[in-house]
């Protein structure tokens, strides 16, 4: 029994070395991986930049319903390592959901699909991104060619720097009380020396108000964000000259002459709501917006006072008309939607925005996560016989495989002990340290990066080194131990 259990003392030795030095490697690991940790503080987060831009818009409100178009719609952006970009010079909101599915009769839809406008969009992931997509857009109709006057051109693209950038050219847009002609539009979003930025453009030839009432030359709305290594958040709104009733005044005296139209305006019009919305720069922390020249009709108090009861006291007739004529074609329905979104905002409940010009831009150091590799779990090899019948793995025992007088089929006998110096006993204990790193670093080899990312609890490299020290120390005492014991048994035993 002694020399099983010298045998065992040694087995437990060599196991406990083992796993010292591969809590020890895991632990080196773990801390060469914190010490790469791409979230140290200071380093530079990447971030994401926005930009919008509109020529000319009109929108009607009513609850959660929008229906609307807008020329010149241009949009670019950029999060962490992409950009991308999107070009409108006309988009037609929900309209073509209203007007280009087919009917409820299954008849045609009423605006024939395939003359929509496109939409150009470019994502830095395409390796085409960069590359001009100009296309032009055109009015929907009903036929099939052509698809109606044009509504201008449109361009987007985007590069891995990352960057992107969206310009249109719009049709004229007037509807007497705002008018803005040669509409342009330009936004760019990028990432360059540590700097964020957005910078978007709406330009024109002309802005008329109230049917050239007020008329800017050249109107310009521009915003820029910057952050990182450089910070600035500026807007302005400017023209190059400007007439009312027809006369020359000074940009200065012609804003202080729209101003003082707006105020009797509104106060003349208050019942019905209406506001006269002049350009402004709102800047707060990375964002900066300019607002656009608008005429908006805003809950109406007198719908709400008047209108609003009359078609509380008519309802009943009201749902016996709308049944009729869906009675006699179903196809009334989209018609009778619009015409409800209408009456809901002359009855005091929503709103109409007749919007020129505006821009909005943005930038950020948001922090976007990485994508982590795959952890998989390496499987535990099987126990092999390599020293051929009868030779049992390292995690392998066989009851009744040792009796007295007989040795294990290790080879080992108790009686070498007596023979042993400690140089050789430190030689057996470097054969089974080589050992056992040979087969660590085959482990180590097969582990997936991810076994020490940067997730890990930075505490848990120390710790790890600190046990392992600890079993190697254990395993030596067990070991010289041993030792210890075998020159005592040799003394007892004749």
């Amino acid at each position: 029994m002694v020399r099983g259990g010298f045998v065992a003392v040694r087995a437990v030795a060599g196991m406990a070395i083992g796993v010292a030095l591969f809590t020890s490697v895991i632990a080196g690991t773990a801390a060469a991986e914190e010490t790469s940790d791409t979230t140290a503080p200071g380093r530079f987060i990447n971030g994401e930049a926005s930009a919008s831009a509109d020529t000319f818009g009109v929108t009607i409100t009513q609850g959660n319903a929008d229906i609307g178009f807008t020329y010149g719609r241009s949009i670019a952006s950029y999060a962490d390592v992409t950009g991308t970009a999107e070009a409108r010079a006309l988009d037609l909101g929900v309209l073509p959901t209203l007007f280009g599915v087919e009917q409820c009769d299954g008849s045609a839809p009423v605006l024939n699909p395939a003359t929509f406008p496109p939409l150009t969009r470019a994502d830095s992931t395409d390796a085409a991104a960069a590359g001009s997509r100009l296309a032009e857009a055109f009015m929907p109709g009903t036929g099939v060619a052509p698809a109606g006057p044009s509504a201008g051109f449109q361009d987007a693209t985007a590069t891995p720097q990352p960057s992107s950038a969206a310009v249109t050219d719009s049709a004229d847009a007037d509807l007497f009380l705002v008018a803005l002609n040669g509409g342009h539009t330009e936004v760019t979003t990028q990432l360059a020396d540590d700097v964020r930025e957005a910078h978007a453009v709406v330009s024109a030839d002309q802005l008329k108000v109230f049917g050239g009432l007020f008329t800017f030359q050249n109107p310009r709305w521009e915003a820029v964000a910057r952050s990182g290594r450089v910070t600035t958040a500026e807007g302005r709104f400017s023209f190059t000259g400007a007439t009312v009733l027809g006369l020359p005044r000074s940009p200065a005296d012609a804003m202080a002459d729209l101003e003082g139209f707006k105020i009797g305006l509104e106060q003349l019009l208050a019942p019905l709501g209406v506001t006269l919305d002049l350009p402004t720069v709102e800047v707060t922390d990375n964002r900066v917006r300019v607002t656009p020249m608008a005429f908006r009709i805003i809950d109406p108090p007198w719908g709400a006072q008047v209108i609003a009861p009359f078609l509380s006291d008519i309802q009943p007739l009201r749902e016996s008309l709308v049944q009729q004529s869906l009675d006699e074609d179903c196809k009334n329905e989209t018609t009778i939607l619009l015409l409800d979104v209408l009456l809901g905002v002359v009855a005091g409940s929503g709103s109409i925005d007749i919007a020129a010009g505006g821009v909005d831009v943005r930038t950020d150091d948001t922090d976007f996560p990485r994508p982590q590799p795959v952890t998989t779990t390496v499987p535990r090899a099987a126990p092999t016989n390599s020293g051929g019948a009868g030779t049992l793995g390292y995690d392998e025992y066989t009851p009744g495989s040792y009796s007295p007088g007989s040795s294990p089929d290790s080879g080992f006998d108790p009686g070498d002990l007596s023979e042993l110096t400690s140089d050789d006993l430190l030689g057996d204990i470097a054969v089974e340290v080589a050992g056992a790193s040979e087969s660590n670093d085959e482990a180590l080899a097969s582990l997936p990066s991810s076994a020490t990312s940067r997730f890990e609890d930075p505490g848990a490299g120390g710790a790890a080194v600190t046990v392992g020290v600890l079993v190697l120390l254990g395993a030596l005492g067990l070991v010289f131990g041993e030792r210890m014991m075998s020159r005592r048994t040799d003394r007892r035993i004749p």
